[in-house]
């Protein structure tokens, strides 16, 4: 018998090079839109600072407006783009996430490219939200542009992952953490298949970003000589910190979106409540708006004090959970590094005071924020690898893993999962269960072919029935109305001595909705006992299925996505 597997020697060639091929174009598309967004916003963030001409004194104290305008014209731009591009809900890293998960629902590509146009508007505008999430979702939109538009058979989970991998290389000029992050958050997988164009595609984003863009968008550290073993005690201490400091972060964000989402303000109305009661805050610390890059070079380089640290901190936990709780949009982690950088400070100085070195602090403050961002996007290796490409230092590396691997510990117990896996737990997608329970999920009980049922009216003769029955090889069979509306079932033993069929029938049977999915079909099916169990769609009988059936489908699908990640 032939393989139906095997593939021409020229066939092979051909899918190689088309993965490489576009998994080139994603690189240099995402380089170039990656490090315009962040000079652009730069700039913009540059002139809404050099521009002091409007101000107000309040009780002998003067306060300029900039800010406060600048958020307004912000959250103007906003409405227009939700309202240009229809966008009733902004897209983010965990629809990427759950995009390459599955296969059932595609990336909605307008309101990608919409919500990173916004999220750009927004951090130009001085609000408190990080570039890398939209970018990174930017990336799994350009890759489901390709694969729509190059009409050949592509695997859309890997390609997600190259867009993805594209934008953390462009946006830190880390390409090793870039494939990381694809396998680690995104397919959640290591597969071969996987790797070569991911690779590719995170490759040639970096060298793109270097050869193209005289602008580096990493974070400058100092060389440090320290000895890890002394280290240890503060990184356990620091890590127990950032665990906490990243819950807080989480929390207000989630609990601020839970206060938008209920109230009964209209999004407009939240939306430059936001805009003031932010630029507000920033008219006074102008350092926590924006996208805080140089900010946190300034932080390491202990350019602040303690007291502006500890303001700094919660001005930007506050900031942050305002704009993205209340209708602004942008990323998670770039926020994120900032507080973990603004914990890092203040943990150095108080270590100061025992008289810890400064190269310590250095230590402390690069592996802070690595483990605050860690834990917020749920992917350690990825951020211990982007401090060592950043820093090119294995100390700081070391260090960081340390903290970033107890950080994330701590976390999860605290609060569980994830701030990408929080969101998509909140549409009951949980990614714990792995892709066969979201595959069965997403395939209802409609979708699986059943096996043949017999059916009659109340009004048939139990005779008629029972010879019915022993025809077909059946013991079962079921009763509806007129209006195939199902009654109830009959079995063998229920009719074999009663006269009126009506006499019989069970009329609570255990049924299954069309619209049932094959996880909670799989669960009836486990306590079932009888032969079939009946299908009903608004109460008509439309069908019935066996146990056989079921798992016959169940094992299926799980074989096929077995089969797609060991590719």
């Amino acid at each position: 018998m032939a393989d139906t597997n095997y593939k021409k020697p020229q066939s092979i060639i051909f899918d190689i090079a088309i993965h490489i091929l576009l998994a080139v174009l994603m690189g240099i598309v995402v380089a170039i839109v990656a490090n315009y967004f962040v000079n652009f916003a730069e700039l913009a963030i540059q002139a809404r600072n050099d521009f002091t001409g409007i101000s107000i004194k309040i009780a002998g104290l003067e306060m300029s407006l900039v800010p406060i305008i600048g958020m307004l014209l912000a959250a103007c731009l906003v409405i227009g783009v939700k309202r240009v591009f229809g966008i009733t809900k902004w897209s983010g890293p965990a629809d990427s996430i759950y995009a390459a998960q599955q296969s059932k629902e595609q990336l909605d590509v307008r309101i990608g490219i919409g919500s990173t146009l916004a999220a750009l508007v927004n951090a130009s505008g001085g609000a408190s939200v990080g570039q890398y999430g939209p970018l990174v979702h930017f990336g799994a939109t350009v890759s489901e542009i390709i694969v729509r538009i190059s009409r050949i058979e592509l695997d859309r989970d890997i390609f997600i992952a190259c867009g993805v991998a594209a934008a953390i290389s462009a946006g830190f000029n880390a390409p090793i953490a870039g494939i990381l992050f694809a396998h680690e958050a995104i397919l959640r997988r290591f597969s071969v298949g996987a790797i070569a164009p991911i690779s590719v595609a995170a490759i040639v984003a970096s060298a793109f970003n270097q050869k193209f863009f005289a602008s580096n968008l990493s974070y400058a550290v100092p060389e440090v000589s320290n000895e890890l073993i002394q280290l240890l005690p503060i990184l356990l201490v620091s890590a127990i910190v950032c665990s906490l400091v990243a819950v807080v972060y989480m929390f207000a964000i989630r609990k601020t979106q839970a206060i938008g989402t209920n109230s009964r303000y209209s999004f407009n109305q939240l939306l430059f409540f936001s805009a003031i009661v932010c630029g507000t805050i920033g008219a006074f610390i102008p350092e926590a708006m924006g996208l805080g890059l140089s900010e946190i070079n300034q932080i390491i380089n202990n350019e602040f004090s303690l007291s502006f640290l500890f303001a700094l901190l919660t001005a930007k936990i506050v900031l942050t959970a305002l704009c993205l709780g209340l209708g602004f949009y942008g990323g998670v982690f770039g926020p994120a590094l900032f507080v973990g950088a603004a914990t890092g400070g203040i943990l150095a100085f108080a270590t100061s005071v025992f008289g810890v070195s400064a190269d310590a602090g250095y230590v402390i403050i690069v592996a802070s924020l690595a483990a605050v961002g860690s834990a917020v996007i749920g992917a350690p290796l990825t951020v211990v690898m982007i401090v060592i490409e950043l820093t090119g230092s294995y100390q700081y590396g070391l260090s960081a893993l340390l903290t970033v691997i107890l950080c994330s510990l701590f976390t999860f117990k605290f609060f569980g999962l994830s701030y990408f896996d929080r969101q998509l737990m909140d549409r009951n997608v949980d990614l714990r269960k792995g892709r066969e329970y979201l595959a069965l999920s997403q395939t209802l009980v409609s979708d699986v072919k059943g096996s043949e049922f017999l059916s009659f009216g109340p009004e048939v003769k139990p005779e008629a029935v029972l010879s019915a029955m022993k025809e077909s090889l059946c013991t079962e069979a079921y009763i509806c109305d007129a209006n195939s509306l199902l009654l109830g079932k009959v079995t063998v033993h229920s009719i074999s001595d009663i006269a009126n069929l009506e006499e019989g029938i069970d009329r609570n049977p255990i049924a299954l909705l069309a619209s049932d999915n094959l996880n909670e079909a799989r669960s009836v099916a486990r306590d079932f006992v009888g032969e079939s169990i009946p299908v009903v769609n608004e109460g008509k009988l439309v069908g019935a299925l066996t146990e056989g059936d079921i798992f016959t489908q169940v094992l299926s699908l799980e074989d096929k996505i077995r089969q797609h990640d060991s590719e």
